[in-house]
């Protein structure tokens, strides 16, 4: 019986995690395309991880 309660707990533990993670990720996601729509200089990506987020979230001015 104690058993069986333990796996339930850490099964509920694991889904409770998952889904925090993922309300984390599309407020991360929700913060960038904001600031993707705010005007700033118009430059060159300096890195390799601009470059790519440049790519994923392409500013719209």
């Amino acid at each position: 019986m104690l058993r069986e309660q333990t796996i339930n707990f850490l099964q509920a533990a694991v889904i409770f995690l998952l889904i925090t993670n993922a309300f984390a990720v599309a407020a991360a996601v929700c913060a960038i395309r904001l600031l993707a729509g705010v005007p700033l200089e118009k430059r060159q990506p300096a890195g390799v991880i601009e470059r790519r987020l440049e790519l994923m979230f392409p500013s719209k001015t």
